[in-house]
């Protein structure tokens, strides 16, 4: 069983990273191109010209032998009601290939049997939790979430290790309540707020209340948050702020998903954890790409759909458990 090479500096997770795309484009062109010799020509002198091209090109290949294997039916979770869908036309294989190897990617970066033994609780794509501490505060888990809660006499800390999570703490001046988050820590001064861990950013907005928000990787000034305002905080870029009306701070629910003009590969990102199979978004897509509405994750084609639909997006359901999504310019 072939094993991508394990990468440890950013530079060269990011070179993996944009190798294993590229292979998965290459894919795309070869199937559409099998018999054309000049394509096959210039595939094997990108393959050739760097160790991590062959590397990428042959766990594509590894997938897709993997993908024949599986069966093309998922039952549905016991606890799920039956939701119509409408019948999507069939991609071809290459769009198989190009979702393993990114769900590939996306199992590597997040070691779930390193979550289970370092969270108190955890979430599977099809629940929330609703968790009363020891000292009363309530956190209410959204779907794909873990965290971990340490109450003691003198403190009390929670880190979020993925996912979402609403928290209404109860006050006590003796004991702090702080979060911690993906480089994040929040300090609650009295307050009801949401903290989201995305691919990217970590997002904190207030309800009511107050809360202080300082980036701890690397260590930057902080910053009090009050009622209806929200923070994204990224460790590569400044870290923005805005206004929220508070009635929609923590109104997500199993199958409801908020947003308030969020970045799009964000969404996405919340949508997958609500899947219990993988959602691909190919390509780089802009940052700046925002979304604004509430989607019945019930259905995550649909949902996925409504998403991407202004951009002039699009998607393709391969199995049930498999959705590729693409914008204009991307491949699909």
């Amino acid at each position: 069983m072939f094993v991508a090479p394990p990468v440890k500096h950013e530079d060269h997770d990011a070179a993996w990273d944009a190798a294993l795309r590229a292979a998965v484009d290459w894919s795309i062109l070869l199937d559409d191109e099998p018999g054309d010799p000049d394509l096959r020509e210039r595939f094997e002198a990108w393959r050739m010209a760097d160790p991590l091209h062959d590397g990428a090109w042959r766990q594509t290949v590894h997938v897709d032998a993997l993908i024949r294997q599986l069966p093309t039916e998922r039952p549905q979770p016991e606890t799920a009601a039956p939701v119509g869908r409408a019948r999507l036309p069939r991609p071809r294989l290459r769009h198989v290939v190009a979702g393993a190897c990114l769900a590939a990617l996306a199992w590597l970066a997040v070691p779930i049997v390193l979550l289970q033994v370092r969270a108190d609780f955890i979430t599977d794509s099809t629940s929330q939790a609703d968790i009363r501490l020891e000292d009363g505060s309530r956190v209410r888990l959204a779907p794909g979430s873990a965290m971990r809660a340490d109450i003691s006499a003198t403190g009390r800390q929670v880190t979020l290790y993925a996912g979402e999570a609403f928290f209404e703490v109860t006050p006590d001046p003796t004991r702090p309540f702080e979060v911690a988050a993906n480089g994040t820590r929040v300090t609650v001064l009295g307050t009801g707020f949401n903290v989201r861990i995305g691919e990217r950013d970590t997002d904190v907005a207030v309800k009511h209340g107050r809360v202080q928000v300082e980036h701890t990787e690397p260590q930057a000034a902080s910053e009090v948050l009050a009622t209806g305002q929200w923070m994204r905080m990224s460790a590569n870029a400044p870290a923005a702020r805005g206004e929220i009306a508070p009635e929609v701070v923590g109104s997500w629910t199993r199958t409801r998903l908020v947003a308030v003009d969020r970045p799009l590969p964000d969404v996405i990102e919340d949508l997958r954890r609500r899947y219990a199979g993988q959602i691909v978004l190919l390509g780089d897509v802009p940052r700046d790409l925002s979304v604004t509405g509430i989607f019945d994750t019930s259905d995550p084609a649909a949902a996925a759909e409504l998403i991407v639909r202004p951009h002039g997006g699009r998607v393709r359901q391969i199995t049930p458990w498999l959705l590729i999504v693409s914008l204009n310019g991307q491949a699909s």
